[in-house]
């Protein structure tokens, strides 16, 4: 079965924030892009299904950290041209199976996969 998913968005002068049904919320700065949310998004996606793949491949580590930079198009609509995620990871007990956790992880993150449909996407791993 499908999982759902629900937030509630609410505007008034002055305040912008979005609310999950758990009761978490996220004041929006007028200041942000939505891109810095939706890179926040896409940093948090590939962490969880990261985190999920190292659990079952056994793979430690103690810090874990993304850079997440992209450009959009000029042309309208202005969806985004390309992406790199770089990530930097410290205490790791293996690393090539914590590279193939994350290579994994772009192919399972719904976020990544969506923003692939528009974008060219490219990611690093480095190690501390």
């Amino acid at each position: 079965m499908a999982e759902h998913t629900h937030i509630r968005s609410d505007f008034v002068p002055g305040h912008w924030q979005f609310v999950t049904d758990g009761g978490k919320s996220l004041t929006i700065d007028k200041e942000s892009s939505p891109y810095d949310y939706l890179f926040g998004a896409l940093s948090g996606c590939l962490f969880a299904t990261f985190s999920d793949l190292a659990v079952k491949m056994k793979v430690g580590w103690e810090h874990v950290s993304f850079e997440v930079d992209g450009e959009k198009r000029a042309e309208s609509p202005t969806t985004l041209e390309w992406v790199t995620v770089k990530v930097v990871a410290t205490g790791v007990d293996n690393q090539g199976k914590f590279t193939k956790a994350f290579e994994t992880a772009t192919r399972y993150c719904s976020i990544y996969v969506t923003l692939s449909k528009v974008a060219r996407m490219e990611w690093t791993v480095s190690f501390n």
